[in-house]
């Protein structure tokens, strides 16, 4: 099989815990659904198994216009409705992917979708380091990296293709932020209950 479906099946076992995981926001989780679901077609189209690439390029244009911005909301703003509650968060999706759709399908810009994509990972990145949390911060820098080696078509691993570069940095970025106890300390924080004051 060829690097690629190798690659896009690392990426989709990483979505796919997180996808899992009950104590994560149903907002990174659907983003996590979302850009799993494009692995497992990626490994399709790619092993040979069941190829179908018009389907793995639509998915993954929802990942980068809709998932990545969802899971974006949910690093910055980690209590917020659109990162913790189904509806909002759906809403989100539905508009980010009708943008994307419409920037694509009718008005071919693709670089619009390139350009959500970027800011989104951009501002995780910016917000986590501002934070402190520098692991999640540099696995996230190593998601922006991975994705601009591939916008440059750029093999700087004799063996690795530019999606190769591409997946492994997204599944090392998803995977920081998985076990990162971001949305475990704002949970913490909002399950405990005031102080009683004195009488």
């Amino acid at each position: 099989m060829p690097s690629l479906a190798y690659s896009d099946g690392l990426l989709a076992l990483v979505s796919l815990w997180l996808l899992s995981r009950a104590s994560l926001p149903l907002g990174v989780r659907i983003a996590a659904g979302t850009l799993g679901a494009a692995a497992v077609l990626g490994f399709l189209r790619f092993s040979g198994l069941y190829p179908i690439p018009q389907w793995h390029q639509f998915v993954s244009m929802l990942g980068a216009c809709a998932a990545f911005p969802l899971l974006a909301v949910a690093v910055l703003w980690p209590d917020a409705a659109v990162a913790r509650q189904l509806k909002f968060a759906a809403i989100f999706f539905i508009i980010m992917a009708v943008i994307g759709v419409l920037a694509v399908g009718l008005a071919q810009k693709r670089v619009v979708v390139d350009a959500l994509t970027v800011i989104s990972v951009v501002a995780m990145v910016i917000s986590l380091a501002r934070g402190g949390r520098w692991p999640t911060a540099i696995s996230t820098a190593l998601m922006l990296a991975g994705l601009l080696l591939f916008a440059a078509k750029a093999a700087i691993v004799p063996a690795l293709l530019p999606g190769d570069l591409l997946h492994i940095g997204m599944a090392i970025g998803l995977f920081g932020l998985g076990v990162s106890s971001l949305w475990r300390d704002t949970s913490h924080i909002e399950a405990q209950d005031p102080e009683p004051h004195g009488a």
